[in-house]
């Protein structure tokens, strides 16, 4: 069973630089809006909500609900996958680490860091 739980510490909103949807790594680009991370990049959290370019796009830290890109394990260190999903790291920056775990196109709880 997962037992996904969010708690996020820092909600703020950004401008969409594209179409972001839910539950993804997000980054901010030199317009200063949220685009999808992109893999083995940083994140400065999660997509809370579906954006379209130039909508609001709600982003958040603290402990995160993120679609993983491949099986993780709680306890594995998180990075940045394609389309701004999760994976477990082996190369590229850390973001967090994973508190529950799930398959592929599953969704686990992420500490960010």
């Amino acid at each position: 069973m997962n037992n996904a739980y969010e708690i996020p510490n820092l909600r703020f909103s950004l401008p969409a630089g594209g179409s972001i949807p839910r539950r993804r790594f997000v980054s901010v680009n030199a317009l200063g809006e949220g685009i999808l991370a992109t893999a083995g990049g940083s994140a400065i959290g999660v997509s809370m909500n579906q954006a379209a370019a130039g909508k609001v796009l709600e982003v958040a830290d603290g402990i995160v609900i993120v679609e993983t890109s491949a099986a993780i394990n709680a306890g594995d260190s998180i990075s940045v996958a394609t389309n701004g999903l999760a994976v477990k790291a082996t190369t590229g920056t850390v973001v967090g680490i994973a508190l529950t775990g799930a398959g592929a196109g599953g969704t686990i709880a992420v500490k960010i860091i």
